[in-house]
């Protein structure tokens, strides 16, 4: 298929999805977890997000909690067959339920930052998520300042919330921040092991603000998904700088 005809099968897909054919607008932020004092509230729409994680579980699973919450039709867009395609099942257990949720797997690299950019850009698009795996080939699956940027003037024009999910590449807060992208925030989300703050079933990560337009970094936060709540539980409050960084508003 052309990339005119899938584009024309997910507009009718998406269309179906949402009955009318057009999600209603809310720019609202995106909340994350209570007490992190985020700026804004939380994670704003219109705008898309870099998590780098250091597990593809932990991070699916971070992304999946944040996407639900931006409700309406939902795409996850991978590229090739490694693994990076979601699994609905899975992903219902933190809130992302499947019947709102389309799977795009792209064999190109181009073709998955192209569905990704046309997802943001449809008002019936609530979010959009890029699964991204660098290596596959020279340039595949790098998100640069000039992809990162089409995509957050795609997610301005159509309003949609953005997540670009990536390996955590093991760069020190200092590297990462300095490295250039056009996205409103990055995170990094590592997992802890359970049972500490909750029941054995319940995921706990580690998560970590690295930069912020407007806004200083934070943490690192200690938080709990707790499934029978929808809730995502604060276990220790944000270090000192950080509070004052809020105050004083320097940027990350």
């Amino acid at each position: 298929m052309d990339q005119a005809a899938v584009l024309a099968a997910l507009r009718s897909r998406v269309a179906r999805l949402e009955g009318s054919g057009r999600a209603p607008q809310d720019l609202g932020a995106i909340p994350v977890c209570e007490g992190m004092g985020l700026p804004g509230g939380g994670l704003a729409r219109a705008a898309v997000h870099d998590v780098l994680a250091a597990s593809p579980g932990g991070g699916a699973a971070f992304c999946a909690v944040l996407l639900a919450r931006a409700r309406g039709t939902i795409l996850w867009i991978a590229c090739g067959g490694e693994g990076l395609l979601a699994w609905p099942p899975g992903l219902l257990r933190f809130g992302l339920a499947p019947a709102s949720l389309v799977l795009v797997r792209a064999e190109r690299w181009s073709d998955a930052l192209w569905a990704m950019e046309e997802a943001l850009r449809c008002p019936a698009v609530g979010g959009a998520l890029l699964a991204a795996s660098p290596g596959r080939a020279a340039g595949e699956g790098r998100l640069d300042l000039t992809a990162t940027r089409r995509l957050q003037l795609a997610a301005e024009a159509g309003g949609a919330f953005g997540l670009l999910l990536r390996p955590d590449a093991g760069l020190s807060g200092a590297e990462s921040r300095a490295e250039p992208s056009a996205a409103a925030t990055r995170w990094r989300v590592g997992s802890l092991p359970a049972g500490a703050a909750g029941g054995l079933d319940e995921p706990r990560w580690r998560l970590e603000l690295l930069r912020a337009k407007g806004g200083a970094p934070g943490g690192p936060w200690s938080v709990t998904w707790h499934a029978a709540t929808g809730r995502l539980q604060l276990e220790d409050a944000a270090p000192a700088p950080f509070r004052e960084g809020l105050a004083r508003g320097t940027a990350g």
